[in-house]
């Protein structure tokens, strides 16, 4: 397996992340891992991140990217949807190039795999160009006004800060419009603009962070090809469940023409 360091601007704002691929030498389909909004819970123990997923792409014959979008992790900034988006297509248009970090995923084959808000850039980016071999949304929500109103947007804030996601001290100018900023980032607004790209949708049907009703109403809004899986007694960390990892992982393997194994039965 080689691993190599992935550094990219967006925007003037330096992204950090790893590209994994096979040993052997070839043209690989790409598998691009996209992260959720930090919480700042504990870290749970024995939870290995998004390189054990990433390396069970690689395992199956695929090369795979995770990054920290900006305001996270090793990257900079400050949180923002709108941000989210710029930097998704930052490293869209430098894995296009089968350049750099990315030399050996010359294929022209990725899919998108995102989780909760990065799930939900990911229909967003998925809308705006084609040619995507498949987006896989697990634990996404629908529109985010549903989870968070405008008059709790302080509070956000204040967390945001408090976890270390809004860095600087001026940031946002303006409540207002970080709040229509992320209402512009509703994905049951994008998800009709996805087909004909391949649209897979996991959601646990116990997640209390974003309810299941809003995976069904991105179903219900997109077009086809889509698929809805629903995960028995999942929560919301679906990247800890084995069944809707099992599901996501075949299902992209197969979107991107990997080895990989049989995806289990959809509901």
């Amino acid at each position: 397996m080689v691993e190599r360091e992935l550094i990219l601007e967006s925007g003037g704002i330096t992204l950090r992340g790893t590209v994994m691929l096979p040993s052997q030498r070839g043209e690989w389909p790409l598998a691009i891992l996209c992260h959720g909004i930090p919480s700042g819970a504990a870290p749970i123990p024995g939870d290995t991140g998004y390189e054990a997923l990433a390396r069970r792409c690689v395992d199956a014959g695929a090369a795979a990217c995770f990054f920290n979008f900006r305001g996270t992790g090793l990257s900079e900034g400050d949180f923002s949807l709108g941000g989210w988006s710029l930097d998704l297509d930052a490293v869209l248009d430098y894995a296009l190039s089968a350049g750099g970090a990315f030399e050996g995923c010359g294929s022209g084959r990725i899919v998108l795999m995102g989780f909760s808000g990065g799930g939900a850039i990911s229909i967003i980016c998925a809308a705006r160009r084609k040619g995507l071999a498949g987006v896989a949304a697990l634990s996404s929500p629908a529109t985010f006004s549903r989870l968070l109103a405008r008059e709790g947007m302080g509070d956000f804030i204040a967390h945001a800060r408090a976890i270390g996601i809004i860095r600087d001290p001026s940031y946002p100018p303006s409540l207002d419009r970080y709040y229509e900023d992320m209402l512009a980032c509703n994905p049951e607004d994008y998800v009709g603009r996805v087909a004909p790209t391949p649209l897979l949708i996991v959601h646990g049907d116990e997640d209390d962070t974003v309810p299941v009703g809003e995976a069904h109403r991105i179903y219900e809004a997109a077009g086809e090809p889509k698929e809805l899986y629903i995960v028995a007694g999942g929560g919301h960390k679906l990247r800890l469940n084995e069944e809707a990892m099992g599901k996501a992982v075949a299902w992209t393997l197969d979107k991107l023409g990997a080895p990989g194994v049989s995806p289990p039965h959809s509901t």
